[in-house]
């Protein structure tokens, strides 16, 4: 389906999870610029032990600003979700919208959220380097977990472009005392086996107050579904969300 277009179309800053770089946005960003919507995908220093969630937000803050002046989306996958509430305050946002995402808790740490809470699936092939870095040891158990319902070459493509993630955003209690006051949505995929669904529901309306939008498919949809995830994305930043939003 494709969504309705009411209003200026947004331009959207695209932010990878874990492990990952802005290479595996380039199908949304394809998707998106085919909608007439500008697009960019940043790439985090994610190997860097010495930046954390505040640096994150600085290198999205920056790509939205070569965006230009007006307000952008951004949108953070997975792990993103801890630096994306920190951006407002760096630039002007049209929304936030967490996609499959770890959603921090004021005061505490993600490594203590996640201790405590039901919040991750299987990474038990999921080790630490010399440098406290968190890695995938089998190309088949991280397809399994966060490709399983890609295409298999994307899949594999995917993997093999890993690569380590410093701790220290899961490490440091989390600056924000409230989440900031920008229109704010979840996308929650059902069949994630990397955030858990039932986790991201509850999260979702507990810190951020939103009722999550619920799409089919598991934890990366930019490669799974990118035309529906565009679609998604574009929707609830429009005024015909509600329209998109039944359809679902």
């Amino acid at each position: 389906m494709r969504a309705v277009r009411n209003g200026r179309l947004p331009s959207f800053v695209l932010v990878h999870g874990a492990w990952h770089d802005a290479r595996a946005l380039d199908q949304l960003r394809a998707v998106l610029d085919g909608r007439g919507c500008g697009s960019i995908a940043v790439d985090l220093p994610s190997e860097d032990v010495a930046v954390d969630a505040s640096g994150y937000a600085h290198v999205i803050a920056a790509a939205a600003d070569r965006l230009g002046p007006e307000p952008v989306v951004v949108v953070g996958h997975s792990m993103a979700g801890i630096a994306i509430p920190l951006v407002p305050a760096l630039a002007p946002l049209r929304h936030l919208v967490f996609l499959a995402a770890l959603i921090p808790e004021p005061g505490r740490t993600m490594a203590d959220v996640q201790a405590r809470e039901p919040v991750l699936g299987d990474t038990s092939a999921v080790a630490r380097d010399a440098s406290g870095r968190s890695f995938w040891t089998s190309a088949r158990a991280v397809i399994d977990v966060l490709y399983h319902d890609c295409d298999p070459a994307h899949a594999r493509l995917a993997a093999a472009r890993l690569r380590p993630q410093a701790r220290t955003p899961h490490d440091e209690p989390y600056a924000l005392t409230r989440f900031p006051s920008v229109p704010t949505s979840y996308i929650l995929m059902r069949s994630d086996r990397m955030v858990r669904p039932e986790w991201s529901r509850t999260a979702a309306r507990r810190r951020l107050g939103v009722e999550p939008l619920e799409l089919p498919g598991g934890h990366s949809p930019m490669l799974a579904d990118p035309e529906r995830l565009a679609d998604a994305l574009i929707a609830l930043t429009q005024a015909d969300a509600r329209e998109y939003l039944r359809g679902q």
